[in-house]
């Protein structure tokens, strides 16, 4: 029998008082399925681009070795060019020449200047026309000389397909890693995600030629067809999903 002098209000008090910890925890909130979907897609673009930075520093070390290997070749060069010039003739002696008069000095009609063509223009068209040398070393200059411009990642991504036109995959790779910083909106970014992975392919390292693609879709959802196309071919090189 209750006691008459505990009031509503104290019997609810009291209950709450003694009630397990277990029946006073609220029940956990479900977590929105567009987060969860939202922070893997964050944690797969981590990944990605952790992986793609270790991939930039073997490339780079790659790079130097090429370097010093190119250096060593033009000082062979070098020398072998000096040993030839040794072993030309001497010319024979000779008298002293009379002085010959000056010829006379003619008046030439001045040429207007025209604006000089920028090195990004120059190495897109070299590229186009199959001069994929030629562009390298255009688009190396200018990149050299113009750090700062806003169109240099346009430019590393040029570099990119003139070394990959000769085979230069590793090169290539770290020019689309590059020009890719930041994931740039722009015309040629879709295309240069394809060729990252195509290149990444080539010189062995198939997965992450494989997450590359992962991200084609998701930062690019309206690649053009022929993009998406050749990435799908990409894709059956490097066994992606398999």
């Amino acid at each position: 029998m209750r006691a008459p002098w505990l009031s509503a209000p104290v019997m609810l008090a009291l209950a709450l008082a003694l009630a397990e910890p277990s029946q006073l925890r609220a029940a956990p909130v479900a977590e929105d399925p567009r987060d969860v979907r939202l922070k893997e897609l964050s944690e797969r673009v981590a990944d990605l681009e952790k992986a793609l930075q270790g991939v930039n520093a073997q490339l780079e070390a790659a790079t130097r070795a090429a370097d010093l290997a190119r250096g060593d070749l033009k000082g062979l060069q070098d020398r072998v060019t000096g040993l030839e010039a040794g072993r030309g003739p001497t010319p024979a002696a000779a008298g002293p020449q009379p002085a010959a008069s000056p010829a006379p000095v003619r008046a030439t009609p001045a040429t207007p200047s025209t604006p000089a063509e920028d090195g990004l223009t120059r190495g897109r068209k070299q590229l186009q026309s199959g001069d994929a040398q030629g562009a390298e070393a255009t688009l190396t200059a200018w990149l050299a000389a113009s750090p700062q411009d806003p169109k240099a990642g346009e430019g590393a991504y040029l570099r990119g397909r003139a070394r990959g036109q000769q085979a230069a995959w590793a090169d290539a790779a770290a020019d689309y890693i590059t020009a890719l910083k930041g994931w740039p909106s722009t015309w040629w970014a879709p295309d240069a995600v394809v060729e990252l992975a195509r290149a990444l392919g080539r010189i062995g390292k198939t997965s992450e030629s494989c997450q590359a693609l992962g991200e084609l879709a998701a930062r690019y959802p309206t690649a053009p067809e022929g993009t998406r196309k050749r990435a799908a071919a990409v894709a059956a090189q490097s066994q992606c999903g398999t």
